[in-house]
């Protein structure tokens, strides 16, 4: 008798053969909110994920963090890709030298 295959209730978005047990953590957006929590505190900033639902075995782990394989290309493209360059109005604006709207010297 052939064996019976039994289709996961959430199959992988990737391999589609394992059960889903957790969602990428890659942050794909942030935004602010000025609402309040039940406490009375400030929300703030909050950030979105991508989501993608995936088994264990097609998650990749980086520093605790679980993506899934399209975002782990993403950001090895990113890594390969970005064009870093150093500046001065990163360190001015950090220690509070830089004031919006300044006529350069």
């Amino acid at each position: 008798m052939p064996e019976v295959f039994k289709m996961p209730k959430y199959p992988c978005a990737f391999c589609k053969k394992r059960e889903s047990t957790q969602l990428c953590d890659f942050v794909i957006g942030y935004s602010w909110t000025s609402m309040k929590d039940e406490r009375g505190r400030l929300i703030g900033g909050q950030h979105q994920t991508c989501n993608n639902g995936m088994c264990k075995e097609c998650a990749t782990n980086y520093t605790g963090f679980e993506l899934c394989p399209s975002c782990v290309q993403l950001y090895k493209l990113i890594q390969e890709k970005h064009d870093r360059r150093p500046n001065k109005f990163l360190a001015d604006v950090a220690f509070g030298r830089y004031e919006p709207g300044e006529k350069q010297q």
